[in-house]
């Protein structure tokens, strides 16, 4: 018996079971296996695994790649990062800081950098698992970084790639962002992409690409759109008819224009009340929409709601009218109207319906009224929402004169809480130093038994967004003799952690290194 199989042997059954015997050789092998001591039965055992295991494996040769070596990366022209930024960029892949990486992300692109090539293979793979991220990662990896992705099948997002090639053969995440991609550089381009495969797709894969519209939508869309509306899949039909509303002029949108000017007025009563009537022709929604060839959606079979299916079909109607149509209609102010639909009888399917088309029409008069009217109702606090598509300007403003408003300081039923949770943009100096002012209001007066568990939560997130370069001035004058400040100090702490991270990264950015 060979001496690797008696070893292998006396391992299966045990020791115990059997000794393990190794024929004596003449060699330096038999020489260094006689030193074993026997006495010791697993112990011999193992140091001739190790020896026999060592000496099989002597002298093999490596195996041999006959691919041949790709082309070496040209230099690159791009200034690389700092060495600080580096670890500002590793802290934040190994999940510290994490939700920072699309400002740094955004700011190495502004500075015109490049990513440190020792973080490159980390940042592709997140981009592997984020793709919403792509295309900032794509955007600083260099012309190192562009050479590396295309070694490894799961970077190839971020070599250039033709976008037929993309559309046809790539996974559903690469040709939603391919698709949102061009139709923000080039709608046209993006819509004839899509009709090349478009009678292939599935109903899911067709409603998620039909959505993409949105972005850039113009009436060169008209066409596909209305072919949309015969879609056997009714979600298809009914982001079809979304869209539509959001092009005025469309043949669908003045239909419905059309439609419901002869039923719906703004009336005044003899008291100087105005409220929103309807006067449908026969009363039944179905028919008259019917009649006018208009298909909306259908109520659903499990509604919470409390009205019924007409007003289900009046809101319908309404959310698909192009909101500025109702202050060209009636010459009134958006919070004119507003007011005068919550005196009507079918006040729930306007205000619900002006909802949904300011969602769509991002009207920011029309935000700004639905603000005001819902601003002292608790229970529509999340309407508040709609700001985040105010301009930044808009809503920087609104929320200056919302934190005046009090002089309590920022709290969770404070009127300004929600317009800051809604402002996921870059605060301004003025805007970052009366939030803070306020927070350290609220702390110093606030007794020790008040939870304000909110605004607690929310001083994390406010810190993405208040300016970091004024970090030394903001990090002092808290109360920290406040009898509630220990309720606060963890908050707080993290809250000036995030920043002075942010006001680091930023400093680390500007940083320049050699060319290389």
């Amino acid at each position: 018996m060979q001496t690797w199989d008696e070893l292998l042997a006396t391992a299966v059954v045990g020791t115990e079971q059997r000794e393990l015997q190794l024929a004596a050789r003449d060699d330096d092998l038999g020489q260094l296996l006689a030193q074993t001591n026997n006495a010791d039965r697993e112990g011999s055992l193992l140091t001739a695994a190790a020896v026999l295991a060592l000496y099989r494996s002597a002298g093999s040769a490596p195996p041999i790649d006959t691919q041949p070596a790709p082309e070496a990366c040209p230099p690159d022209e791009a200034q690389r990062g700092s060495a600080a930024s580096a670890q500002h960029l590793a802290l934040m892949l190994d999940g510290q800081f994490r939700e920072v990486l699309p400002e740094w992300l955004a700011a190495m692109n502004k500075a015109r950098r490049r990513v440190p090539e020792e973080c490159l293979p980390a940042l592709l793979d997140h981009g592997f698992v984020e793709p919403g991220l792509r295309n900032m990662i794509t955007s600083v990896l260099g012309r190192r970084g562009e050479w590396l992705a295309a070694q490894n099948p799961d970077w190839f997002y971020a070599t250039c790639r033709d976008e037929r090639e993309v559309w046809e053969t790539g996974s559903r995440e690469e040709r939603l962002l391919l698709l949102e991609n061009v139709r923000t550089a080039d709608p046209a381009k993006a819509r004839e992409l899509v009709t090349t495969t478009w009678p292939q797709e599935s109903a899911k894969d067709r409603i998620a690409f039909l959505e993409k519209f949105a972005i850039g939508l113009n009436a060169g869309d008209e066409p596909f759109l209305n072919d949309a509306l015969h879609d056997r899949s009714v979600e298809v039909r009914r982001v079809g008819r979304t869209l539509l509303a959001g092009l005025p002029s469309s043949d669908f949108s003045r239909r419905l224009q059309e439609l419901v000017k002869p039923v719906m007025s703004f009336k005044r009563s003899l008291i100087g009340k105005a409220r929103l009537e309807v006067a449908l022709p026969n009363d039944d929604p179905i028919a008259w929409l019917k009649e006018h060839n208009i298909e909306v959606g259908n109520p659903p079979q499990n509604t919470t709601r409390s009205f019924g299916p007409k007003a289900w079909y009046l809101k319908e109607v309404i959310s698909l009218v192009p909101v500025t149509h109702w202050g060209k209609l009636w010459a009134k102010s958006p919070l004119a109207i507003i007011k005068a639909a919550d005196e009507s009888e079918w006040h729930e399917s306007f205000i619900l319906g002006f909802v949904t088309a300011v969602q769509r029409d991002r009207d920011p008069d029309w935000i700004e009224a639905l603000v005001a009217f819902t601003a002292s109702d608790e229970k529509q606090t999340p309407l508040l929402e709609l700001v985040r598509y105010l301009p930044a300007s808009r809503l920087e403003a609104l929320s200056l004169r919302a934190l005046e408003s009090q002089a309590n300081g920022l709290s969770d039923g404070h009127p300004a809480f929600h317009l800051l949770l809604a402002h996921r943009s870059a605060w301004s100096d003025q805007l970052s130093r009366a939030v803070v002012s306020s927070l350290k209001t609220r702390i110093a007066k606030c007794h020790d038994n008040v939870a304000d568990w909110q605004t607690k939560s929310a001083l994390k997130r406010f810190a993405r967004y208040v300016s970091p370069a004024l970090y030394d001035e903001l990090a002092s004058g808290w109360p920290t003799d406040s009898e509630s400040w220990s309720n606060w100090s963890r908050n707080v702490d993290a809250f000036q952690s995030l920043l002075a991270f942010r006001r680091d990264m930023h400093r680390a950015i500007s940083e320049g290194e050699e060319r290389s």
